[in-house]
């Protein structure tokens, strides 16, 4: 009774389906360790960027020039019988106009395995300054401390200044020098980490805050209705050029020769990108942000999420590409085994479960070389290069398995078509999810049109349960 029942031809094919699915359940196991994989190595990869930006700048910010006046402050006090407490605090004034006009040039360096993308910029900033009202301040004149002014400009890695720094103020050429005093910047860090959409973490640098940059001592005459400043800043940096709208007029006009920008932050520039680079420009006013003028009693200016610029990185690296492919691996498993299982229902022959395990596996061990490969020679020839190689065992195996080169040629074809459409989909970036949609429809309709004429309840599998003499020669 139990061969009879194993000799059904609808019990056949529904065993055979059953290891089938609990194969591709099994299989999902190297999947994971392969993807845990690619994130290990993803981080390996980023210490070593994060280890050559120590060395050569980080991600930088430039906020351009605030100009700090102190000034006394008086503080009441409960026992009106004592006079009230001087303390000393800072009026920080913010640029009228902000003006900057850069280059960026990129280059890589290479440590290991890894090839690192750094930056230079040289840019030209000029803007200038007003001293507000006594009505707009609430401050006498006779409390501000004007001798003691000074101006201050955050650059959040000074390791990368490639320059010395002279502003030109008014009729007067000031020599800048590092620290900026008790003032500091506070950002959202949202605005400054750039995460990886696939890997699913962050680049490591969280810039919550910075208290780096430079200042100098300059006199301030409040009779004086405008100052002029320009300066020349040069600057090495990596993963990012940012900059902060401190003006009421804010305007930035980047240029460079890399092709794969990412805009970033509160605000957007018009922008043209092509072959020879990006040419970006950026204009915010003061009804744009959430800055103000002016401030005093705090010596933290909260920049906020008004951080804007351009991430210099690449866009989609190796390992992110390779990330991407290993998710479709089930796919490429359960698309392989089901010409396998149509080829044995119809050519009536059988196929035993392990060798399912092997082609499977077979295509696991394409994804570890698709890693390993990609990190000399790049994504592309390591896609193609260990295509070709799995296409090709696998073509060879079913010779022998299928025993007839027609089916054979039809599995390879079917591995060639299905490696170049994952290969587009990883390609694509906007329509990446329409391309993968419509695939997996025609994909879906060519197994219901190949299959609508298979009667299953009489088909036949040869299972894998009865005795069978194996020859080994």
């Amino acid at each position: 009774m139990t061969t009879s029942f194993f000799q059904n031809p609808g019990t056949q094919i529904t065993l055979k389906l059953a290891l089938i699915f609990f194969l591709v359940i099994f299989l999902l196991i190297p999947k994971f360790m392969i993807l845990d994989l690619i994130e290990e190595r993803q981080k390996l990869s980023e210490s070593v960027i994060n280890e050559v930006s120590t060395g050569w700048g980080a991600e930088q910010i430039h906020t351009g020039p605030a100009l700090v006046i102190p000034y006394y402050h008086f503080v009441p006090i409960e026992d009106k019988t004592k006079p009230t407490v001087r303390t000393k605090t800072n009026l920080v004034i913010m640029p009228e106009t902000l003006s900057i006009d850069g280059t960026v040039t990129t280059e890589s360096k290479y440590r290991s395995l890894y090839k690192v993308l750094l930056y230079k910029s040289g840019m030209k900033i000029n803007g200038s300054f007003k001293v507000p009202d006594a009505q707009i301040t609430n401050i006498k004149p006779e409390d501000l401390l004007p001798d003691e002014a000074y101006i201050i400009m955050g650059i959040k890695d000074p390791k990368g200044i490639n320059n010395k720094i002279d502003i030109q103020w008014n009729n007067q050429e000031l020599t800048l020098h590092p620290g900026m005093e008790n003032i500091s910047f506070n950002i959202n860090p949202q605005v400054s980490t750039s995460p990886n959409s696939e890997l699913g973490h962050h680049d490591g640098q969280h810039l919550e805050g910075f208290k780096t940059g430079l200042h100098t001592k300059t006199p301030v005459d409040l009779n004086t209705k405008e100052y002029i400043f320009s300066y020349q800043l040069d600057i090495k940096g990596s993963k990012g050029l940012m900059f902060a709208p401190l003006g009421k007029s804010t305007e930035v006009h980047l240029k460079s020769t890399f092709t794969d920008p990412v805009f970033a932050g509160g605000f957007l520039p018009e922008h043209k990108t092509d072959a020879g680079g990006f040419d970006a420009h950026w204009k915010i006013l003061e009804y744009n942000k959430s800055l103000p003028s002016f401030q005093k009693d705090n010596d933290v200016i909260d920049l906020g999420d008004n951080v804007f610029g351009v991430k210099i990185r690449h866009l989609i690296d190796n390992y992110a590409k390779s990330y991407r492919a290993g998710k479709y691996m089930i796919l490429f498993i359960i698309l392989t085994f089901l010409v396998v299982f149509l080829t044995e229902i119809v050519e009536k022959i059988s196929i035993h479960i392990f060798q399912y395990t092997l082609i499977g596996f077979a295509l696991a061990i394409f994804f570890t070389l698709l890693l390993s490969i990609s990190e000399f020679y790049g994504f592309d020839a390591a896609y193609f290069g260990a295509a070709i190689a799995t296409i090709g065992l696998i073509f060879l195996y079913s010779l022998g398995m299928f025993r007839h080169l027609k089916s054979s040629v039809l599995l390879m074809v079917l591995l060639v078509t299905l490696f170049g459409y994952i290969y587009l989909i990883i390609q694509l970036e906007k329509t990446a999810l329409l391309a993968g949609s419509v695939g997996l429809f025609v994909i879906i309709a060519s197994t219901m049109y190949v299959t609508r004429k298979i009667k299953w309840f009489e088909a036949e599998v040869t299972n894998n349960f009865t005795e069978e003499k194996i020859d080994i020669n």
